[in-house]
């Protein structure tokens, strides 16, 4: 686990900070101490170098803008230089809630400190308070170009849709915990997986079950326990999700199970299989082909594994509540594939095995039987069709086999639950989309459905 804000060069921290460094050496993956001014910086660049799981930034926090100009743009760029634990810049940004610096100094020094970042290719720490517009503006307008994370987020819808847009990442500290903020948690659900965070902002905003003393850095694990409740995952989910971000966002090595390419993974006590990168449609909120991590692995599949491996890998697939064919891509892109290795799974006791598919199955194998070979092999299949109507359905998923696609689709949702396969229908809640029509959609079919939260990447473009 990796706490990705901290302050421990702090005079919090004066009295025990070895011990404290210790037990975060025993309990965590790293630790980011973050700079507020420049002086404070040079602290924060010490205490990383006395250990080799903390790094630190450079930056100066709004607060503290006002002591500074755009003189100092070179001061920071070599500062920033002078150790390889330096991995950010800031913190920086906006706070209109204490005001200790003129507003238009606190923009002179945040422009200053994003274009280091730019000219150095490194990550800034966002600081936002009480001024949520304003820094969703300034995102939008300055951020071209530039990777960072926006730190303790608090919560302001319009910011993180800002946020996301330019792909930078959420990060969640210990006010997550706080049992009145319940919206806050609530906006967890809109992040994707890839651009999550979890920090402490220590020694500050301890967790709600350490309320009132001194934050510190393996206090994190409170912040996580939170998160994998609310999103309903198991706490492993959110450290192996959270760890890996944060490696790849201030660019610390990755081992070599955590780049490797995942044939199968785990979420829950669920069982996924990746079979593919390649798929039939191109639906304007998929990650593919923008974002190789997902939930924390990496599932952008370079070739097409043969049955066997992936039987290698699962062992026992009896032990799982439920094994799904979903990955990367389009399962029946590999069709016979897909039959041998679920042939597999029934034999080796797989309870429950469910397909996700984009239901263009017959078009894509060229023929209309496939179902049949499938009896007994799969239960279900989810189908995500992401559309109520076909001008819709062709102008948000764009398959590559254009008209007679959404006709093709009906007749396997159709067939599929004539045989005796579960058929349940999903959709993504993109901008714009009616989910009234969606549930009349699926009603009129007679089939269950689903909608599922829609996540920002990029700039949705209508």
């Amino acid at each position: 686990m990796i706490d990705t804000h901290a302050h421990l060069h702090f005079p919090q921290f004066d009295s025990d900070r070895e011990e404290v460094i210790k037990e975060c050496e025993d309990k965590l993956d790293a630790v980011i101490t973050v700079g507020g001014d420049l002086e404070d910086s040079k602290k924060a660049i010490e205490v990383a170098e006395s250990s080799k799981k903390i790094y630190a930034t450079v930056g100066i926090h709004p607060h503290e803008a006002k002591d500074y100009s755009e003189k100092d743009y070179e001061k920071i760029i070599e500062l920033a230089k002078s150790s390889p634990k330096v991995v950010a810049l800031g913190e920086m940004g906006l706070d209109f809630y204490r005001n200790l610096s003129p507003e238009e100094k606190q923009y002179e020094i945040f422009e200053m400190q994003v274009e280091a970042a730019r000219e150095l290719n490194l990550p800034v720490v966002i600081h936002s308070r009480n001024a949520s517009k304003e820094m969703a503006d300034f995102i939008r307008s300055k951020f071209k170009g530039v990777r960072g994370v926006l730190h303790c987020f608090s919560g302001e819808k319009e910011l993180l849709k800002r946020a996301l847009d330019e792909g930078l990442y959420i990060s969640y500290a210990g006010i997550v915990t706080y049992p009145k903020n319940s919206e806050l948690r609530e906006t967890l659900k809109y992040v994707p997986s890839s651009r999550l965070l979890i920090e402490t902002d220590s020694p500050y905003l301890a967790p709600q079950p350490v309320r009132g003393k001194r934050n510190k850095p393996t206090y994190v694990a409170y912040v996580a326990m939170t998160i994998a409740k609310e999103l309903k995952l198991n706490f492993t989910d959110v450290d192996r999700i959270t760890t890996v971000n944060a490696k790849r966002l201030f660019g610390l090595p990755l081992i070599e199970e955590e780049k490797k390419e995942r044939l199968v993974y785990t979420v829950g006590n669920r069982l996924y299989i990746n079979l593919t990168s390649k798929c039939p449609c191109d639906c304007k909120f998929c990650f593919r082909g923008s974002e190789d991590f997902i939930l924390g692995y990496n599932m952008n599949l370079k070739r097409e594994p043969i049955p066997e491996e992936y039987m290698y890998r699962i062992k026992n697939p009896g032990i799982y509540d439920e094994v799904v064919f979903c990955g990367y891509g389009e399962p029946f892109e590999r069709f016979e594939t897909l039959k041998k290795v679920a042939e597999w799974l029934k034999k080796m006791g797989a309870k429950f095995v469910r397909v996700d598919t984009c239901g263009l199955g017959y078009l894509i194998i060229g023929r209309d039987d496939i179902l049949d070979e499938l009896k007994g092999l799969i239960d279900a299949f989810n189908v995500s069709v992401n559309a109520s109507n076909p001008e819709e359905y062709y102008r948000i998923v764009k398959p590559k086999f254009g008209r007679g696609s959404w006709e093709s689709l009906l007749k396997f949702i159709k067939d599929a639950k004539e045989k005796g396969f579960r058929v349940v229908v999903s959709a993504v809640n993109y901008p714009g989309f009616d989910e009234k029509a969606f549930e009349k959609f699926a009603k009129e079919i007679d089939v269950e459905f689903k909608i599922r939260n829609f996540k920002r990447f990029k700039r949705w473009e209508e």
